[in-house]
């Protein structure tokens, strides 16, 4: 009979460990979904004036089979901290930065998207740093 109730505790105890440790790791689970970012939409029907007026100049700006696309980037600072470990670590070397591609037609922005350098960057924030003037 005491054999049997130790068993038991001992499978509640173990059962309780299992849950805290299923709690824990959903807790760090990063999930991404995607969701249109403040400045996307506040960019689009803005002529290429008011996108030049609140984002600056552009790197370059070309026409595409009627389109007009401009390109900004952005790159982190050189002093921006990187810690091992930290949400905002980079591999040494690794610049992070964004280049944003801005598609109008008929001088009305139509599309934003973003690049991420390096791909694996699951951030936006240097996206949103070239257009943080351009709000509603």
């Amino acid at each position: 009979m005491r054999v049997h109730r130790h068993r038991k505790e001992r499978s509640v105890q173990v059962g309780m460990v299992l849950s805290l440790a299923s709690v824990a790791l959903i807790g760090c689970v990063n999930l991404v979904t995607p969701r249109p970012f403040a400045a996307e939409q506040a960019l689009l029907g803005k002529s290429e004036s008011a996108v030049v007026a609140c984002a600056g100049r552009p790197q370059s700006a070309s026409t595409r089979e009627g389109a007009r696309i401009l390109t900004s980037y952005k790159e982190a600072g050189s002093l921006e901290p990187s810690f091992p470990g930290t949400k905002g670590s980079r591999p040494k070397g690794a610049r992070h930065a964004c280049t944003a591609i801005v598609t109008l037609e008929n001088d009305q922005v139509t599309q934003v998207q973003y690049r991420m350098t390096p791909e694996s960057a699951a951030t936006h924030e240097h996206c949103e740093e070239i257009f943080q003037r351009c709000g509603p």
